[in-house]
Formats: C-alpha cells, structure tokens, sequence
C-alpha cells in the first residue's frame, strides 16, 4: 500500500479498476475454458490468476478507500486547527490589549501616588514625622489595588 503513496489519486483508481476488471475477466474465463478446445488444459491458471487479481484489486480498492477516508478527516481537523489558530490570535489580541491598558494604569497611579509621597515628603520633611497621610500613600503604592489618596 506505501507504492500507492506516490502515485496520483487518478492513476491509483484506473489500476484498481483495472486489476478487479482483469480478475473478473480471468475468472471467467478460467470457469468457462473447458468448453473452448484450446483452453482446457489452462482453466487452472485462469482461475488462480483472476481470483488472485480480483482479491488484488479488491484490496487495493478497500485501502484506497480507506485512505480516502483518512484524508478527509485530517482536512478536517486542519480546518479545525485554522478556525482556532484564527480564534486564538484575536483572543490573545484582546488580552494584549487588556494588559497595556491594565499597565498602563497601574503606571499612571504609580505616577500619581509618587508625585504625591513627593509633595508630602517636602511638607513634613522638617519635623522627621511620618504622618498618617504618607503611611497611607506608602501602603496604597505597595497594594496592587491602591487608591489614589
């Protein structure tokens, strides 16, 4: 069945036809050649010979079929396999563009809060108190989920 691999769809079915058309052909003539004067003593060999072509070509038939059947349910699965390729890209497009925004947020508030701490930290420099109001703002940089004071 592996020669079959490197032939052409087209030539492959001629040959199988052809083999069960010779077999069937033989056959019969195996089973009909003791009535013809000149065929008797070869009716054996017709029989042999057309019974072992049309096994052959049955055969042949039954895994090119089946070969068949393989192509299109891997055609199949590519078709699957390109819908969800297609289908993953616009996702991760959508999750890439989620990502940028949620980056981009988080470094906005991480800017806000700094200018912040910086504005309290010039204010209350001179005591060396930490207020109530720069914990809050410390805190709040270091969550994931900080709010802006």
């Amino acid at each position: 069945m592996w020669i079959l691999h490197f032939l052409p769809d087209s030539v492959i079915v001629w040959f199988c036809n052809i083999l069960l058309l010779v077999g069937i052909t033989a056959t019969i003539v195996g089973f009909v050649a003791h009535r013809v004067p000149g065929l008797w003593p070869y009716q054996l060999g017709f029989k042999l010979a057309g019974i072992a072509l049309l096994v052959l070509g049955v055969y042949f038939r039954g895994g090119l079929a089946v070969e068949q059947e393989w192509r299109e349910r891997v055609a199949a699965v590519e078709a699957k396999l390109a819908a969800a390729e297609k289908a993953s890209a616009e996702a991760n497009t959508q999750i890439e563009s989620k990502s940028q925004k949620k980056t981009t947020e988080i470094r906005q508030r991480t800017t806000y809060i700094r200018q912040y701490v910086d504005r309290e930290v010039v204010r209350y420099d001179a005591g060396c108190t930490i207020p109530e109001p720069f914990v809050r703002a410390h805190n709040d940089a270091a969550e994931a989920t900080g709010k802006q004071p």
